[in-house]
C-alpha cells in the first residue's frame, strides 16, 4: 500500500474494494465532514484530488457547513457540500470549475498565455479560419500554451521563441507553421495589451520549400485504371477533371442533370468554387449515374466518407489487409501497384495533373487559379515543368521559322556542294 497524504484514509468494503476520503482534524473536536474521494491512488487522478483538497476550506455555521476552495493567488470559490445534492461527483466538479475559472482570472489578470488563447479562439478572427485552418491553427496554439500557458505573453523573448522553433527543425513545414502562428498570436495580443513587441518576427525564417506532388503519368494511369478496385475510380476522374483536393473530390454531391458546373465550399480555405465540368468529365459521369445524393460511392452502394476513401487507397496500393497482411493478389496487379508505389504516384498528384492541363491549353494563372481553387502563386510554383516545356517548345518553333537564315549563316547556301 502506498504512503498517503495527510488526512486521506483508505478503508476496504465488506469485499475488500478500498474507498479513500479526506478526513481533516479526524478525531478532534474541530473535524471535518468526511470527503470522499472517488478516485483510486493508482489513477493520476487520485493525486490531483489530494492536492485540491489542501486548497479546501470548512468552516462551521449555525445552518451547518459552508465549503469553499482557495487557489494560490488567494482567491476563494464557494462549494456545493461533499454530500449534498448531486453527491461528491457534483463537489468536485465544482472544485474543477473553481481551478479553471481560478486559472482564467489568474491568467487575465497576469495576461498570460493560456488567458490569450482563450481569448483569441472566441474571436472572429479565428472563428472565420476554414475548418482545416483551424485544426491545424489548434495544434500549434496546444503546443504553445504547453511551453508557455502560465506565463505572461510579455515576459517571452525572442531567444525563447527561437529554442521551440528550432526543437520543431526536424520537420521543417512543422516549424514554419509553429513560428507562424506564434508570430499571428503575438500581432493579436499586442493590440489587446498582452504585450508590446511580436519578438517571433525576429526571429528566423525556417527555410523550407515545398516540392509539389508529381503529376500522374500515363503508365500510372493506365495501371490504376486496370487493376485497382472500381469503387476508387471516380474519385479519380473527379480530381483529374476539378483540380480538387480530396478532402473536397470525396464527399462531392452528385450535380444535377444538366448542371454546367461543380460548386462547393473549400474545406481549407472556405471560399465558394465553381468549376465548369469539361464534357468528357460530363459522359463520365452520365456513364456511372446512380440515383443518389452523393456523387462517390462504394461497390456497395453506399457513399464513402474520405476516411473509409483514404484506408481502402492505402490497402489497395500497398496490397494488404486490414490486418497489415499481404492480400492475395494477381501478379499483374502486384505489379501495377508496386508501380504506383515506387513513383510516388498519390492522390494530390492528380491536382498538379489538371493544373499542368490547364495551364498547357493556355490558361492564365489568375484562370487556373479559379478553378482548382489554389493560390496564382502556388499554381506558378506548380507550373514549372510546364512553363520549362512551353519555353522550350517556343525556342525551337522560333528556331524552326528562321532556320534557312540560320542554316546558311552556319553551313553557307549549299552551293560549295
Amino acid at each position: 500500500m502506498v504512503d498517503l497524504p495527510r488526512h486521506v484514509r483508505g478503508r476496504p468494503n465488506p469485499s475488500g474494494r478500498m474507498y479513500f476520503s479526506f478526513e481533516r482534524y479526524r478525531g478532534t473536536p474541530r473535524a471535518w465532514p468526511v470527503v470522499p474521494i472517488l478516485d483510486a491512488p493508482q489513477d493520476d487522478a487520485f493525486w490531483r484530488r489530494c492536492r485540491q483538497c489542501e486548497a479546501l476550506i470548512a468552516e462551521r455555521t449555525h445552518a451547518g457547513w459552508e465549503w469553499a476552495w482557495r487557489s494560490d493567488s488567494g482567491r476563494s470559490y464557494p462549494l456545493p457540500e461533499p454530500r449534498g445534492e448531486g453527491g461528491p461527483a457534483a463537489f468536485w466538479a465544482a472544485v474543477d470549475a473553481a481551478e479553471m475559472r481560478d486559472r482564467v482570472d489568474d491568467g487575465e489578470a497576469r495576461k498570460t498565455f493560456d488567458a490569450l488563447i482563450e481569448v483569441y479562439r472566441a474571436h472572429p478572427a479565428f472563428e472565420k479560419l476554414a475548418d482545416l485552418t483551424k485544426r491545424d491553427y489548434d495544434r500549434h496554439l496546444k503546443a504553445i500554451s504547453s511551453a508557455w500557458g502560465s506565463e505572461p505573453v510579455a515576459a517571452l523573448t525572442s531567444i525563447a521563441a527561437q529554442e521551440a522553433i528550432d526543437l520543431r527543425s526536424g520537420t521543417p513545414s512543422g516549424a514554419r507553421y509553429f513560428r507562424a502562428v506564434l508570430s499571428k498570436l503575438l500581432s493579436f495580443g499586442g493590440a489587446r495589451g498582452y504585450c508590446t513587441a511580436n519578438v517571433a518576427r525576429i526571429t528566423e525564417k525556417v527555410e523550407h520549400e515545398v516540392e509539389p506532388h508529381k503529376p500522374w503519368s500515363d503508365r500510372a494511369f493506365e495501371a490504376f485504371f486496370e487493376h485497382a478496385r472500381p469503387g476508387l475510380h471516380l474519385p479519380v476522374y473527379s480530381a483529374l477533371y476539378t483540380g480538387q483536393r480530396s478532402v473536397d473530390v470525396v464527399p462531392m454531391v452528385r450535380p444535377a442533370p444538366g448542371a454546367n458546373a461543380i460548386e462547393l465550399i473549400a474545406r481549407k480555405t472556405g471560399a465558394e468554387v465553381f468549376v465548369p465540368i469539361h464534357s468528357e468529365y460530363r459522359e463520365i459521369l452520365t456513364r456511372t449515374h446512380i440515383d443518389h445524393p452523393a456523387l462517390h460511392l462504394r461497390e456497395d452502394g453506399q457513399a464513402w466518407t474520405l476516411a473509409a476513401y483514404r484506408t481502402a487507397w492505402q490497402r489497395e496500393v500497398t496490397s494488404k489487409t486490414s490486418k497489415g497482411t499481404a492480400a492475395p493478389v494477381s501478379a499483374a496487379k502486384a505489379t501495377a501497384m508496386k508501380t504506383l508505389r515506387d513513383g510516388a504516384f498519390v492522390f494530390h498528384g492528380l491536382r498538379k495533373n489538371a493544373v499542368n492541363m490547364l495551364l498547357e491549353a493556355g490558361n492564365t494563372e489568375a484562370e487556373v487559379s479559379a478553378i482548382v481553387e489554389m493560390s496564382e502563386q502556388m499554381v506558378r510554383h506548380y507550373s514549372r515543368d510546364v512553363n520549362k516545356r512551353r519555353l522550350a517548345i517556343n525556342g525551337m518553333r522560333k528556331l524552326e521559322e528562321c532556320w534557312k537564315e540560320t542554316r546558311a549563316n552556319l553551313f553557307g547556301d549549299g552551293r560549295a556542294h
